[in-house]
């Protein structure tokens, strides 16, 4: 039994060392315990900040409407009005005078770049100045666009059936300008005339089959005939040798004039 409680130097030293840690826990329990955190300390913590930014918020809403009420009492300020008995000094005139020239310029109407055409003009301000007639089988494109109610589009027709035909002679073939009908002729008529030009003519006997048949007047099967009778027969020598050769009662006398035999 005394063996069992005798202890040696070593093992008394780890006997203490042991006790001294127990003791430490138990008193860091307690201390625990009896110290809880405070939640409440911390969501007070929270509410005043929230607090705290709700108020710079509404302060800079302040300085905002302070500073708004200022510039109207500014801008109050030089708004310089003439009462009787009242002197305006030096100051209001030159602001006044200021203000004004600000309003003229603002009011005028926008001067006219030199140079630059105006995109509102009317087409019968350009189209209907000229008093002088235009020569129909000589004009161009552009003097063709000249005329009232004739714009690129009708200027080419123009043109290409001109170059087609040789030539105007009545100014109604225009009405057999492809697209240009007769309310649209009736507009342009009074300013064009007949110009004496030479009739480009289509040369019966000589001309290929591709030539004969770029005229408007000349049908598809009256070439056949025509290349066919000079190839068999020979030349076609007068307008009526060229009706009995194409055989067609409803030949364009008016063809007469553009054949040369």
């Amino acid at each position: 039994m005394n063996d069992f409680l005798t202890f040696t130097k070593g093992e008394r030293v780890a006997i203490i060392v042991l006790a001294a840690v127990i003791f430490l826990l138990i008193a860091a329990n307690f201390f625990i315990i009896k110290h809880k955190p405070n939640v409440n300390v911390n969501l007070l913590d929270i509410d005043s900040i929230m607090e705290l930014h709700q108020a710079a918020i509404e302060e800079y809403y302040n300085r905002q409407r302070t500073t708004d009420n200022g510039q109207r009492a500014s801008s109050k300020r030089y708004n310089v009005t003439e009462t009787p008995g009242r002197q305006v000094t030096k100051s209001e005139s030159k602001f006044k005078d200021k203000n004004q020239e600000f309003k003229t310029q603002s009011s005028a109407a926008p001067e006219p770049v030199e140079g630059k055409s105006r995109c509102f003009d009317k087409p019968s301000d350009r189209k209907t100045r000229s008093s002088e007639f235009l020569k129909i089988n000589s004009a161009d494109t552009t003097e063709l666009k000249s005329l009232p109610g004739i714009g690129s589009f009708f200027a080419k027709n123009i043109v290409d059936y001109r170059n087609k035909l040789g030539g105007f002679i009545n100014k109604q073939q225009l009405l057999e300008v492809y697209g240009l009908d007769s309310s649209r002729f009736e507009i342009i008529s009074p300013y064009i005339i007949l110009d004496s030009i030479e009739i480009q003519k289509v040369k019966v006997n000589h001309d290929d089959f591709k030539t004969i048949l770029r005229h408007p007047y000349i049908e598809y099967e009256d070439v056949k005939k025509i290349v066919n009778y000079r190839e068999t027969k020979g030349m076609i020598t007068n307008w009526e040798h060229y009706k009995n050769v194409v055989k067609r009662d409803d030949v364009e006398e008016r063809l007469s004039l553009y054949l040369e035999f």
